[in-house]
């Protein structure tokens, strides 16, 4: 059929009735009369020469015509209603939505959110999760995390903090007759890994000079979250950055038992795209994150 000639309204009405398997219903949605809903299924059905619904008392059923077109209308309708969405968005000024690698969101932003919101009350922050890229252009998002040697081409950031992780530990793990005294006592232990940081600890050790170590057992989890809550619980020795566990070292909830550091050139960003920052609300939460990002790299 030429797209010239494509019945909008009668595939409109049909598409509502066909979902609310009600004229009146349909018709409600689309505020217009029952009897307009009607007459545009019917002209509808002249023109592609087959019935599309049976009416039976106030309701409705779909012939097999009507339930092949039906999914296909429906699936077009909201293509183009998201569609809409993503080109009309209007900028928001009392609403920031942030998606951040797990444990930066949990273990770095969360602890020091309350300082924003201790002066920025009215302001709605909505925090998701995830490992993936945001692409900004089609996605509903104000601040996303990177990891890399320098910020991406065309997107404005910071650089939170640098790679830079060590051994950590419960406590508990210190006292006994099996400290840890050297590297080569990490035999004796059970190592935690993150199964998205798995080389952090063979890095660690080949620096420390133990690059053919093998620990009592390992202990592997999704996330760096779970693995610094594991040496919280004295599960075993995890390798962990710094900055997420710098407030649990300060509060001694975990120590260092070796001062060896391991680094990379590559940080830990946060970013966003230029045209998002446009509204006092967004530039007072950035000026707010680089002074939290020299905070904890001062």
């Amino acid at each position: 059929m030429n797209r010239g000639r494509l019945p909008l309204l009668g595939l409109r009405a049909f598409e509502a009735t066909a979902r609310h398997q009600s004229v009146s219903n349909a018709a409600a949605e689309l505020c217009v009369t029952p009897g307009a809903v009607s007459q545009q299924v019917k002209l509808l059905e002249e023109l592609v020469g087959v019935p599309l619904l049976r009416r039976k008392g106030r309701s409705v059923e779909l012939t097999d015509a009507g339930q092949v077109l039906r999914p296909t209308l429906t699936q077009a309708f909201q293509s183009i209603e998201l569609t809409l969405d993503a080109i009309a968005r209007r900028p928001r000024h009392d609403t920031l939505k942030l998606c951040l690698l797990p444990t930066l969101a949990e273990r770095w932003l969360m602890p020091r959110l309350s300082r924003f919101h201790g002066t920025h009350p009215q302001l709605d922050i909505q925090i998701m999760t995830s490992f993936r890229e945001i692409r900004f252009e089609a996605e509903d998002v104000d601040v996303a995390s990177f990891v890399g040697t320098a910020l991406p081409a065309g997107l404005d950031g910071l650089r939170a903090f640098d790679d830079a992780f060590q051994p950590v530990c419960s406590p508990s793990l210190l006292r006994g007759a099996e400290r840890l005294r050297s590297p080569v006592d990490l035999s004796k232990a059970t190592l935690l890994h993150s199964v998205r940081r798995m080389d952090d600890w063979q890095r660690w050790l080949d620096l420390a000079g133990a690059p053919k170590l093998k620990p009592q057992r390992n202990l592997s989890f999704e996330n760096a979250s779970l693995v610094i809550q594991a040496a919280v619980d004295g599960l075993g020795v995890a390798v962990a950055q710094r900055a997420y566990v710098a407030e649990l070292l300060k509060t001694g909830r975990l120590v260092a038992p070796f001062d060896l550091v391991a680094r990379s050139d590559r940080g830990y960003y946060l970013v966003w795209s230029p045209t998002r920052a446009t509204t006092p609300v967004f530039r007072a939460f950035l000026d707010w994150l680089k002074e939290e990002a020299g905070r904890a790299t001062g």
